[in-house]
């Protein structure tokens, strides 16, 4: 089975000046695991998905046709980090990404109340942090886009819904409801016990990211250096 993990970065010159520090040691941590687990990876910058889009979106491009030759495709947020008690294969999980109570009872009716034209409320809005989908799904949601749908993605872009809502939208127009990955995979780094995750999304509490993730490294959760 061929896989691949993408990762995308965009650097806004008004935002940042250079690449975020954390950014290249998610970047290296996720090559890694790739290489451990006999996937390909790539790093993508500018507008792989559409033009003109916000840069979350983007991410959107896991659905492209350029990717078709790979069986099942993951694309990660660059806050994500695997620790050093994973063990398992990412595209041997069941899932698509992870559905968490905020997307379940915040984001979801929010999004549908916004855009009830193109939502389902019994459609998951997943967290976009992660998106691992094979073939079949991925030729699915492309088969979507449509004059509309086009219409859709600018609508969403400048909303804080970005990719999560393009997704949403595009598995309730092809009536797909994937399961959702184990928390394991998209665990937040304020969570207790994060050597339990697989996966971990470095966020802004208690501290800062970078601060969350060399404390992290510190702890030999992440491999890695403290700075």
């Amino acid at each position: 089975m061929r896989t691949l993990i993408l990762q995308h970065f965009e650097r806004v010159p008004e935002y940042y000046d250079e690449t975020p520090e954390l950014v290249l040691r998610s970047r290296a941590n996720i090559a890694e695991y790739a290489g451990q687990i006999g996937a390909e990876y790539r790093f993508l910058g500018g507008e792989p998905f559409r033009p003109g889009l916000r840069a979350q979106c983007q991410k959107v491009c896991i659905i492209n046709e350029e990717y078709d030759e790979y069986d099942s495709v993951a694309i990660l947020d660059t806050d994500k980090f695997v620790t050093t008690t994973c063990v398992e294969n990412v595209f041997e999980a069941p899932g698509v990404a992870f559905f968490s109570d905020i997307h379940r009872y915040r984001l979801l009716p929010a999004f549908c109340r916004e855009f009830p034209q193109w939502a389902d409320p019994a459609t998951p809005i997943w967290s976009g942090a992660i998106y691992v989908m094979d073939r079949e799904l991925r030729q699915t949601l492309r088969a979507q886009i449509d004059a509309e749908m086009e219409r859709m993605f600018a609508a969403v872009s400048p909303r804080p819904y970005v990719d999560e809502g393009i997704i949403h939208c595009l598995c309730a127009k092809a009536g797909v409801k994937p399961l959702s990955l184990d928390l394991k995979w998209d665990y937040s780094s304020y969570l207790p016990n994060p050597e339990r995750a697989n996966m971990i999304h470095m966020r802004h509490r208690p501290k800062s990211r970078i601060e969350n993730y060399q404390a992290l490294v510190a702890r030999g959760i992440i491999n890695g250096e403290v700075f």
